[in-house]
């Protein structure tokens, strides 16, 4: 099965994947996936990416990161976090206001509006817990390449 990369039909100051890497399927097997997922960043970014929440990536170590997440105003119960396909989604869906508790505010500057941020994994980034204090929500990563997947000599005969 042959994977064909798209450009996005918007103007963008950024060149298509397909632009940038011709004939992919003459020099990369078994990328399909990986290209997927670039063609998927770039058409984000084409699209404009949401700034809410705002967020941080850190790399703690070479084989560690994390990513720190503005959600004040929400709760446990409001957060979901899911791992699946290497995909790292977090959402954020606050319990409807009461009319009567809306009406206490003079002014709202705190937004509690619904949110879902995604974030591609590599390869074995697995998601090692996550926290919520004081406001921001921090997810641990980290990268454990299987010792079979490292590299290594290979003896010529």
């Amino acid at each position: 099965m042959s994977y064909t990369l798209v450009r996005n039909n918007k103007e963008s100051q950024f060149p298509s994947i397909s632009n940038l890497f011709p004939n992919l399927e003459s020099w990369s097997v078994g990328f399909d996936r990986e290209w997927r997922l670039l063609e998927d960043m770039q058409n984000r970014l084409m699209g404009g990416t949401s700034s809410y929440p705002p967020y941080n990536i850190k790399q703690d170590s070479e084989d560690r990161y994390q990513i720190e997440m503005a959600v004040a105003g929400f709760s446990k119960s409001d957060l979901r976090i899911e791992l699946h396909n290497n995909q790292l989604t977090i959402e954020g869906s606050k319990q409807s206001i009461d009319e009567s508790e809306q009406s206490a505010y003079v002014y709202r500057g705190i937004a509690g509006r619904q949110f879902r941020q995604t974030f591609a994994l590599a390869d074995h980034v697995k998601v090692l817990g996550s926290e919520l204090k004081d406001g921001i929500l921090t997810i641990d990563l980290e990268r454990d390449v299987p010792e079979e997947k490292r590299p290594r000599q290979i003896e010529i005969n």
